[in-house]
């Protein structure tokens, strides 16, 4: 166990490993796979951290309009590069300590 120099608290395997565990990694591929399939309610978007779009996809989900766009989401997130991707939608993580 890795402790931490700063605040004193054990850090687990990632800390070794040089994984910084204040970023939460999101996975492309299932970001494709929730915009084509639950495209109509915005779960692509509550996934990656976009809860006001997510939330507007849920509201208008009777219209179907966000199904076509979930699915042009899906297109446009295959055509994105891996680096990209991650540019774009990793988040670092605030501790209020």
């Amino acid at each position: 166990m890795a402790i931490c120099p700063q605040c004193h608290t054990a850090q687990g395997l990632e800390a070794l490993a040089g994984v910084d565990p204040n970023i939460q990694i999101k996975n492309q591929k299932l970001a494709i796979w929730f915009g084509f399939l639950f495209g109509i309610i915005g779960v692509h978007k509550f996934y990656l951290g976009q809860y006001g779009m997510g939330s507007l996809y849920l509201v208008f989900s009777w219209t179907l309009v966000p199904m076509i766009i979930g699915w042009v989401d899906a297109i446009r997130t295959m055509k994105m590069s891996s680096f990209n991707f991650e540019q774009r939608y990793y988040r670092r993580v605030a501790h209020n300590y």
